[in-house]
């Protein structure tokens, strides 16, 4: 009979600051839906400024490790992109980097050893967690997420160094196949590979009316690799044909006064809005609005806000990039070649130009989510089967 897991130490460097926090939403599911298979949760990540050290989220303990003092020089986790975009975009975020992993190696060493599993998200957190092992003494399991993979080949010491991470973990959980087929490329046997998506919240997510307006909707980080400037180069095409088009742009990050300026350079400022930071309740009510949901990724491993759009009724038009083919098939949308401006428009145009074609895709596309994606309390129990599995391992 397998081991019972009853406490998961959950290692990651994204998670909410506070309450209605855009990053790391899917962290804290994860959290409450093992919290409600009884699984009791401890979750450890950096500090950011003007959040607390220590405190119960929903009956969930979070540490936050400190890592520089004061305070407002834990600057890391301070805009969208993740930590290789933050790595290249500054030499203070460089020179922070070292005391920021220490700490999270030492809170590992501090807070896990009373844990059955330590479940590590991202390959830093892994590196973490296998330091700190020799204290510890439990089994990690590691989920990818992306670009924590798909850009360790480009950059040689990360890719020894993640390598080196993936041999030490017990099982690696990857959100989509793509990812896991990258992830074994890496030297990880097969035997230990999993592939779980992230999961969705099908009650927030709902499908509003059938009839939408001519809006078009892009979600996530303004970073390059989230492919915005290319939507907005896209979007002379779309107007030409469609002058009643607009697009909302969601989200916040390190490129939006140049994503605002390329705008006003195309003469596209009174047709877009740059919305910034919603919580995930404002989220599902643009979704519901929206005629399509746009999605230009460089670089993608499963997209997750393209569930939450397909949930909500919304047909897609994403990059053929990853695990998005694995979402987005001809049923419920369109995918294009990434950075190929033309392409992207020309999909648009063809799903805004043919009604019954659009009707179709929303009827089929909340279907499509439930038949093929996952509940937080489904991935829950996955996961807890897969912590069984490697508690029995020993």
């Amino acid at each position: 009979m397998r081991d019972v897991v009853v406490k998961v130490c959950l290692v990651t460097t994204a998670f909410p600051r506070w309450p209605d926090d855009s990053r790391g939403p899917s962290m804290l599911e994860t959290a409450r839906a093992l919290r409600d298979l009884g699984v009791q949760v401890r979750v450890l990540t950096p500090h950011a400024p003007g959040s607390r050290v220590r405190e119960e989220v929903e009956g969930i303990e979070v540490i936050r490790a400190r890592y520089l003092w004061p305070e407002r020089w834990e600057i890391l986790l301070e805009e969208g992109g993740g930590l290789p975009a933050i790595w290249r975009r500054s030499r203070r975020a460089r020179l922070a980097f070292l005391p920021f992993f220490g700490a999270l190696t030492v809170a590992v060493m501090r807070h896990a050893r009373d844990c059955d599993v330590i479940h590590a998200h991202w390959t830093l957190s892994a590196m973490a967690a296998w330091l700190a092992q020799g204290v510890h003494r439990r089994p990690i399991v590691l989920t990818v997420h992306g670009s924590d993979v798909f850009q360790a080949p480009r950059l040689p010491l990360v890719g020894g160094l993640t390598r080196a991470t993936l041999r030490r973990c017990r099982r690696v959980i990857a959100v989509s196949a793509a990812l896991a087929e990258a992830t074994v490329a890496l030297g990880l046997p097969p035997e230990r590979m999993e592939v779980l998506p992230d999961g969705i919240d099908v009650d927030r997510f709902t499908p509003g009316p059938a009839a939408r307006e001519p809006l078009l909707l892009f979600v996530g980080s303004l970073i390059e690799r989230k492919g915005a400037q290319h939507l907005l180069d896209a979007l002379p095409d779309i107007a030409a044909r469609f002058p009643e088009v607009r697009l909302a742009i969601v989200g916040d990050g390190p490129q939006r006064s140049a994503l605002e300026q390329q705008a006003r350079a195309l003469g596209l400022a009174d047709r877009v809005e740059f919305v910034g930071f919603q919580s995930q309740a404002q989220i599902a009510v643009w979704m519901r609005r929206a005629r399509l949901f746009v999605l230009p990724s460089l670089e993608e491993a499963l997209g997750i806000v393209l569930l939450e759009a397909l949930a909500s009724g919304t047909p897609c038009v994403a990059s053929r990039v990853g695990g998005i083919p694995e979402v987005v098939t001809p049923e419920v949308g369109r995918v294009v070649p990434p950075a190929d401006p033309a392409s992207l428009s020309q999909a648009i145009v063809s799903v805004l130009a043919d009604p019954q074609a659009w009707a179709a895709m929303h009827q089929r596309a909340r279907p499509h989510v439930l038949a093929n994606c996952y509940t937080w309390r489904k991935v829950a129990l996955r996961l807890q089967a897969i912590y069984a599995a490697v508690r029995e391992a020993g």
